[in-house]
């Protein structure tokens, strides 16, 4: 006969064997037993406290479940190594061993009077187990001798271990007895199924083959007996109901390719073994889960998933009375909110968004669990919703920048065709790269390529090009005058938009009154040498200045701000920065530096620099333009030699100057 926990033959195993066998399930099926006592503790009125004492006690005790069922587990494992070894104390004792326990005080005494009568109370009704079990552990291990009380499970040693469990909670003594009155109506109450399932199973196995089944000893006419089981087992077919729930708990372990409604053939499988006390929970959760395989709305994959669940709230729904009729249940609102949520979905065409892949993963570990308890589908829920958030914000993400990088090719075309004189007269594109581009590419997304606001913006970055070349007549000089205020508005706007940090702003912002300063200065000279050699430059369509109110009400602060993943996207294809820049770096605007230019030593200023270290702006004493310059380049000047910090000689000199000057 194979057990419910797919044992191997009793031929196969050895006495050992078959302790460990014991052992663990022990372990296992009294831990599923106090979850379902804690889980009860709500319904339960009978341990002489109030209600506002009883519903703290039922909140402690459900917040720390997992520390006493793990101490449970603890000291129930710690008497079984200690039968296993013969350590335990011999012979039966009274109610000085609970002094051991550490009762001893004063406010102790009522604690242990408290235990002494629960295993008094229940000695008789389960005397033949604990003789029966303690024979058939003894055979496993050939263990010579052993007394009642050494018996791992013997109603006395569980009370000490739910002593150990509960004692970590430095309770009150009232709170303390309280626990122990929920403690023997609905945990010792429950054993009969148990030590029946123990007992059969190490006779299973061949441990004393002769030595009849042990049996449970009426208390009294309303007492514990084999004919009042605890709620959800029947002794006699508990056997039989765990090897049924076990092979369908093995079905819900694999992968989901397809998906069947389980309840007709849950049903006839405990009629044939006649089992008939769950019609109502098979009835109405085959109801639940008809409705979900035949809504078309709810996508396929997520219906598999589902599935995979029936053998576990069917499992709950038993331990539970009225767990289903409960619409408050954590079951069918998990059920509820995932289907409502992937029917959305799947309606918004946002597949991507769904919460699929977490469903399967974690019914992928409810599989693998033990036990689960009511908080596991109110975990479940709460992680499925976090999970659709977080899920949904990186699928948006993801768009966001397989969006940009397809519009940056079209975007970056048409700037580069605006920007080509600059490229030949060789000015640094920073505030292209920095403002205009990114600007264009959120207009483009949002907006499209033949928007007004598209339009709009690149006439602006065309006045922004024709005032970064010189002029060379009066008109044109004067023109320039009157633009670059507004050139200067505009993007200083255009910034706003992007919400560009401060301080990237404020640099942007010194270095175009550089570029500008350069530009009036380079058409001075122009006009007043009367030479022509920027005309071909300087006479490409941007002659018309319209005026740029219009452009700058369309850049609301933030209106076009530019997502982080974005920037990472447009930054992608850029190469990395140098390595050996340290000295480059360190330089600060105003600091300066020895240059050689025209194999000639002289003495530079930084004018300027980039908010990221990508661009220096050098001038001379008079303050004339003397070269911009990349990090990289500079980089490699000062490791040449051909660029140097100031040494005391030249600041002695730089000073000099300096008086001079002012003079």
């Amino acid at each position: 006969m194979t057990g419910p926990d797919n044992h191997p033959d009793s031929d196969s195993m050895s006495g050992q064997d078959v302790f460990m066998e014991v052992s663990n399930l022990s372990k296992k099926w009294i831990t599923d037993i106090l979850l379902r006592m804690i889980e009860s503790a709500e319904d339960y009125h009978s341990w002489s406290l109030s209600d506002q004492d009883g519903a703290r006690v039922v909140k402690l005790i459900r917040h720390k479940q997992r520390i006493i069922c793990s101490s449970f587990t603890f000291q129930l494992n710690k008497h079984f190594s200690e039968f296993k070894s013969n350590s335990s104390p011999a012979g039966e004792k009274g109610a000085r061993d609970w002094q051991t326990l550490g009762l001893s005080s004063a406010d102790a005494n009522v604690e242990v009077n408290e235990l002494q009568d629960i295993t008094t109370r229940y000695s008789d009704a389960f005397k033949e187990f604990d003789r029966t079990i303690v024979k058939r552990l003894q055979a496993c291990i050939k263990r010579p001798r052993a007394s009642i009380y050494e018996n791992p499970l013997q109603v006395k040693r569980l009370c000490e271990a739910f002593q150990y469990a509960i004692d970590s909670l430095n309770l009150e003594a009232s709170y303390k007895i309280a626990l122990y009155h929920l403690f023997a109506d609905r945990f010792i109450e429950s054993l009969g199924p148990f030590y029946r399932r123990i007992d059969s199973l190490m006779l299973e196995h061949g441990m004393l083959p002769d030595l009849p089944p042990a049996k449970i000893h009426l208390r009294n006419i309303e007492g514990l007996s084999e004919s009042k089981g605890p709620a959800g087992f029947n002794p006699g077919q508990s056997i039989s109901l765990l090897m049924l729930l076990q092979g369908f708990k093995e079905k819900s372990r694999k992968p989901a390719n397809s998906y069947q409604n389980l309840f007709p053939e849950l049903k006839q499988s405990l009629a044939a073994n006649g089992i008939e006390q769950y019609d109502e929970q098979i009835e109405q959760l085959n109801l639940i889960f008809k409705l979900i395989f035949e809504d078309e709305d709810l996508p396929t994959p997520v219906k598999q998933q589902l599935a995979r669940l029936q053998i576990y709230v069917f499992i709950t729904a038993t331990q539970e009375d009225g767990f289903l009729r409960r619409s408050s249940n954590p079951a069918r609102r998990l059920l509820d909110n995932i289907i409502s949520s992937e029917v959305e979905i799947a309606k918004s065409g946002n597949s991507d968004f769904s919460g699929v892949r977490y469903i399967r993963e974690h019914i992928d570990d409810l599989a693998r669990r033990e036990f689960i308890t009511v908080d596991s589908y109110a975990d479940m829920l709460e992680g499925y919703q976090a999970f659709l958030k977080e899920n949904e914000a990186a699928v948006r993400q993801a768009r966001r920048i397989e969006a940009t990088r397809k519009i940056m090719p079209p975007v970056k075309s048409r700037l580069n065709e605006i920007i080509q004189p600059l490229k030949i007269q060789g000015t640094p594109l920073i505030l292209f790269e920095k403002v205009w581009l990114p600007l264009l590419v959120q207009i483009a997304l949002q907006q499209g390529m033949d928007s007004n606001p598209w339009h709009k913006t690149i006439e602006m970055v065309k006045k922004q090009v024709w005032s970064l070349i010189p002029k060379s007549t009066k008109e044109e000089q004067e023109e320039l005058r009157n633009t670059l205020p507004h050139v200067a508005h505009s993007l200083h706007r255009a910034m706003r938009s992007l919400k560009l940090a401060e301080k990237l702003q404020q640099s942007l912002r010194d270095y175009l009154k550089l570029e500008q300063q350069n530009v009036l200065e380079q058409t001075g000279r122009n006009v007043i040498e009367a030479q022509r050699k920027t005309r071909s430059l300087g006479a490409q369509s941007f002659a018309s200045m319209e005026d740029t109110t219009e452009f700058d009400a369309m850049m609301q602060t933030g209106v076009f701000q530019v997502p982080t993943a974005m920037l990472e996207a447009m930054n992608s294809g850029k190469t990395p920065e140098p390595k050996k820049i340290n000295q480059v770096q360190a330089l600060n605007t105003g600091d300066w530096i020895n240059m050689r230019k025209d194999a000639e030593k002289i003495l530079a200023k930084l004018a300027w620099k980039a908010e990221d270290s990508s661009l220096f702006i050098f001038v001379d004493r008079d303050g004339t333009r003397i070269c911009e310059v990349d990090a990289e380049k500079l980089a490699d000047q000062f490791e040449s030699g051909e660029v140097s910090l100031l040494d005391s000689a030249v600041d002695s000199e730089k000073t000099q100057f300096s008086f001079m000057k002012s003079l």
